[in-house]
């Protein structure tokens, strides 16, 4: 089996990439993931800066799941629609499954998955993000307004807020944190992330 892109990870970024991919050519796509579902849970920012930013990705119809409000959506739902997307568009995705590169072109699927055994590529796609974007920030989603000192946040459609900080923080009434990365400035958003795998694709593939 033989695919033009391989994806060992389905993080935020590989999904973006690939859909990226998906949109501008015919090429096949293997998108690989070690737990057993993609974007549960998930590290990713999940504030943007305008709903159109979506439509660079042509995911509509958007679920209702995503909590969708004018700046801000719930990114392990947005990591799951992203993949659910690329499927139906013709990627397959396997989970449950690690990836042993064997040669420039050939590598091994392992794992409690059914795609598993050799396969062939033309690119493999494992992803770094920028030193500059990997600094540590916490983000804690919430039902009470942020304290003054958090300047990175939206509140999303079910009323509950996400917050960033790129320090340890306390805030009442958390019901969920986990930790991203980002500049020494901001959060990786979804802008930031598109922004970051244009960069790499056209780096990687060459400008469109």
């Amino acid at each position: 089996m033989i695919f033009d892109h391989v994806f060992p990870t389905s993080d935020i970024i590989s999904l973006i990439s690939a859909r990226l991919i998906q949109t501008t050519t015919n090429d096949s796509i293997l998108l690989l993931h070690p737990s057993a579902e993609i974007g549960m849970p998930t590290n990713s920012c999940g504030i943007f800066s305008s709903v159109n930013i979506l439509n660079e990705l042509q995911l509509e119809p958007l679920p209702n799941s995503l909590n969708i409000s004018s700046s801000s959506l719930r990114s392990e739902w947005f990591e799951k629609h992203l993949a659910i997307v690329l499927a139906n568009n013709g990627a397959k995705i396997s989970t449950r499954a690690t990836f042993k590169q064997i040669s420039s072109n050939t590598g091994e699927i392992r794992g409690s998955t059914p795609l598993m055994g050799e396969i062939s590529f033309n690119i493999l796609h494992n992803i770094s993000l920028p030193e500059s974007n990997s600094h540590k920030w916490y983000c804690y989603i919430h039902s009470d307004k942020p304290p003054p000192e958090i300047s990175f946040f939206s509140q999303r459609d079910d009323t509950s807020f996400e917050s960033w900080s790129i320090k340890p923080i306390t805030i009442p009434n958390v019901f969920e944190n986990k930790i991203g990365t980002g500049t020494t400035q901001s959060p990786n958003t979804i802008d930031i992330n598109l922004e970051i795998a244009k960069n790499y694709l056209d780096s990687r593939l060459g400008p469109n």
